[in-house]
């Protein structure tokens, strides 16, 4: 495991200050495990390790690092 810091990047003021510390396997894993608990309601993971919006849009692709939302997106370093 390794600690990754998990930011975002788009217009949501909500999130403009985001600068969480998650031990993960993966940059993914890590925004993937910040982006659940953020957005719990809005994160349905599918079994072709793509991600899906609460309206069945793709936010990550099966080989995406980074998950999308509102004009940016959340991403590990």
């Amino acid at each position: 495991m390794k600690t990754y810091k998990v930011t975002y990047t788009g217009n949501a003021s909500r999130f403009k200050n985001l600068n969480e510390e998650v031990n993960a396997t993966s940059e993914r894993a890590a925004v993937a495990a910040v982006y659940a608990e953020l957005m719990d309601s809005n994160y349905f993971p599918q079994e072709d390790r793509s991600i899906k919006d609460c309206d069945g849009h793709i936010i990550a692709s099966p080989t995406d690092d980074s998950i999308e939302y509102d004009g940016g997106y959340f991403v590990a370093e």
